[in-house]
Formats: C-alpha cells, sequence, structure tokens
C-alpha cells in the first residue's frame, strides 16, 4: 500500500518523515507499504509559550482555523485539558458550543486532500498524527459520503492514526460537527490502526476517535508513552506487526 502522510498541527512533511524513520524504515523494507508525505496548506505560527515545543519554522497546519485568536483559544484548551466520564463526554467539554472551524475551511482542507490524491494513483492509505488523524478520519467518511451519494469510487482502503481527535464533517445547514460515537451513527468502515500512548495527556481524543471506527476491523497499539511517536527498536517491530495485520485485513474485507 501506498500512505498519504498527514503530519500534526504546527508540523511540516520534512520534520514528520524524521519523526517517524524509525518505523516507515521498517515497513519499507518489509516490502509491504511505501509513504508520500506532504505539508499542511496553512503556514501556522506557534501562539507565545508554544515556539520551543514545535520547533523551527517553517511550520504548518491543514486546517484554516477562524482566526488566529480561534486557534490560540483552542491551544490553551488543550494545556487545561478537562476530564469527562467518557472520551465522548471529554471531546464535548473541550469543543463546548462554538464552532472551530468554518464550512470552507473544511471544504478547502478535504478537496486539496482529493486533489492530491487523484493525482497520484498508487495512494490507497492514509496515516494521520494528531491533528492529521482528525483529517484523514474526515477524508475516509467524506470519501464515503461522496460514493453513496455521488457514485465517485473510494480511494483509500487503511488508514493508521497517531494519537488523533475524532472526524469532523459538515451538517446539512454548513456547520461543522465533532463525530462522537455515542451521537453518531456513521462509522469508519475501513481497517484502522490507533497508535496511541497510555501517559498521553490527550489520550481520551485519541479513544473518542478509536469509537467512530468499526471494532471488528480496528486495532488498538498503546506504545506506553505520551503525546509523541514511538522510536524505540522493538515498539517498533511490534508495531510494523499491527500496521502488517492492519494491510492484511483490506485484502480480506
Amino acid at each position: 500500500m501506498k500512505f498519504l502522510c498527514l503530519h500534526g498541527s504546527y508540523g511540516s512533511a520534512a520534520k514528520f518523515k524524521i519523526q517517524l524513520g524509525p518505523f516507515t524504515d521498517v515497513v519499507q523494507n518489509s516490502g509491504s507499504s511505501t509513504f508520500k508525505w506532504i505539508d499542511g496548506g496553512h503556514k501556522a505560527v506557534p501562539p507565545p509559550g508554544f515556539d520551543d515545543y514545535f520547533g523551527a519554522p517553517p511550520l504548518f497546519r491543514f486546517m484554516d482555523y477562524d482566526g488566529v485568536g480561534g486557534l490560540d483559544d483552542m491551544m490553551v484548551k488543550i494545556r487545561d485539558f478537562p476530564k469527562g466520564l467518557t472520551p465522548e463526554d471529554t471531546i464535548r467539554k473541550l469543543l463546548g458550543e462554538d464552532d472551530l472551524f468554518t464550512a470552507n475551511a473544511v471544504h478547502d482542507a478535504l478537496d486539496r486532500l482529493h486533489e492530491i490524491i487523484d493525482q497520484d494513483p498508487e495512494i490507497d492509505g492514509i496515516l494521520g498524527y494528531s491533528e492529521g488523524a482528525t483529517i484523514a478520519a474526515s477524508l475516509v467518511l467524506e470519501e464515503r459520503r461522496r460514493f453513496e451519494e455521488e457514485g465517485i469510487p473510494r480511494r483509500i482502503k487503511a488508514a493508521i492514526f497517531f494519537a488523533g481527535w475524532p472526524p469532523i464533517r459538515l451538517t446539512d445547514n454548513n456547520r461543522v460537527e465533532c463525530l462522537l460515537a455515542d451521537e453518531c451513527e456513521d462509522i469508519i468502515d475501513i481497517p484502522t490502526c490507533h497508535v496511541v500512548g497510555c501517559n498521553d495527556p490527550y489520550i481520551q481524543g485519541a479513544m473518542a476517535l478509536y469509537g467512530m471506527c468499526d471494532e471488528d476491523t480496528a486495532v488498538l497499539f498503546d506504545h506506553g508513552k505520551g503525546h509523541t511517536l514511538p522510536r524505540d527498536t522493538r515498539t517498533i517491530q511490534e508495531l510494523a506487526t499491527a500496521i502488517t495485520d492492519t494491510i492484511v485485513k483490506v485484502g480480506n474485507n
């Protein structure tokens, strides 16, 4: 398979490729997959207090937030992450009643990814970290909608999510909706591998994404660390096996 790789907010293709290098080297050497790396479509400047955390520019994001202030507000909310009884309840507390994105921002982000995929007929998988995982999950559901309503063939057959947050979609009244398993009947119906860390302060976001996927084809892999990408040799080998199992499920579906 060939995976389109989406970095996290305030990331870049170059940084993401280096961060995932130990993992992708093992997978590519096995001959099961290749990877394509792209930058988000919007340049990003970290809010005060986060400069050292994200590293040197240029940095990008895939979604254009509703103004710089809206993005800064979300970063503050994430820093003071709320706690709910369930992953879904936690996300509701985090987001509140306001739309984080505009409808145009969602359209633009997904349309850009559709165009990139259309230009490369070999792409049949998607991989995302943090914000990139949210966009990847949203793309899978949008491909399903386009196929069911417009007959456009689906391209993505498997997804790998590192950390991440639940997907979003547009409602009939053109608002942006965060999809949660206890409110939504739609599921991500392709094989998925969810790479999480039990010490991630934002693990409830990743688990809310996991809840949106088909339990029969979703693999949960805990690397035991935080909101980071695994790099040690043993974990990488185990993760590569989990990814291979996910790819095998594509052929069985």
